[in-house]
């Protein structure tokens, strides 16, 4: 049965077929109504064939909305697989079952992502890119020494010689000097 043309009348048999009195629905429809006038008005309407009509489409809506489940899916996905075999279409029984093992979590799809997460250059100017072997030379000596598969954490590495530690003026004096070498492309 379609909506109702009464707007009225559609959000009445909406508010029995959710659960509301007559007179909670008769007032939430838009009625306006005093003392008993709302009780009145709600007995009237609830005797109207196509409001009655109305609330048994909506509550029988629910019941299907309402007995979806788990296992209501897997005897579908059953019903799927073995009309699929019966027609010889096996990929379909295929996709049947695949899909019944996804829902019982026998299957779960995963993927394994993996980046590599590489950190700005310390100099603002410096366009050297490092190669990952030199980057985690440089930021990951533990790491590499513990894959290594000793299985006690490695000695700190030697440095080949101490980095040059310079001030902010400095590095900000390398920044402007290195973007007037840039050509802007102009």
């Amino acid at each position: 049965m379609p909506i109702l043309g009464n707007t009225r009348h559609e959000r009445f048999a909406q508010g029995l077929a959710k659960g509301l009195s007559g007179k909670a629905a008769y007032c939430e429809a838009g009625y306006r109504s005093t003392g008993n006038a709302a009780e009145v008005g709600a007995a009237k309407l609830v005797r109207n064939g196509k409001i009655t009509a109305r609330v048994a489409e909506l509550q029988a809506r629910q019941v299907r909305r309402l007995d979806v489940t788990v296992e209501s899916i897997v005897a579908e996905l059953e019903e799927a697989r073995a009309a699929a075999l019966d027609h010889n279409q096996m990929a379909a029984a295929v996709a049947a079952s695949l899909g019944k093992a996804k829902l019982l979590g026998l299957i779960v799809d995963r993927a394994e992502v993996e980046s590599v997460i590489r950190k700005p250059m310390r100099e603002p100017g410096q366009v050297e890119q490092m190669s990952l072997e030199q980057w985690q030379e440089k930021f990951a000596p533990k790491l590499l020494d513990q894959q290594s598969g000793s299985g006690e954490p490695a000695a700190e590495p030697e440095k080949a010689e101490p980095e040059e530690e310079i001030g902010i003026i400095e590095t900000i004096r390398r920044a402007k000097a290195a973007k007037r070498a840039k050509p802007t492309g102009f």
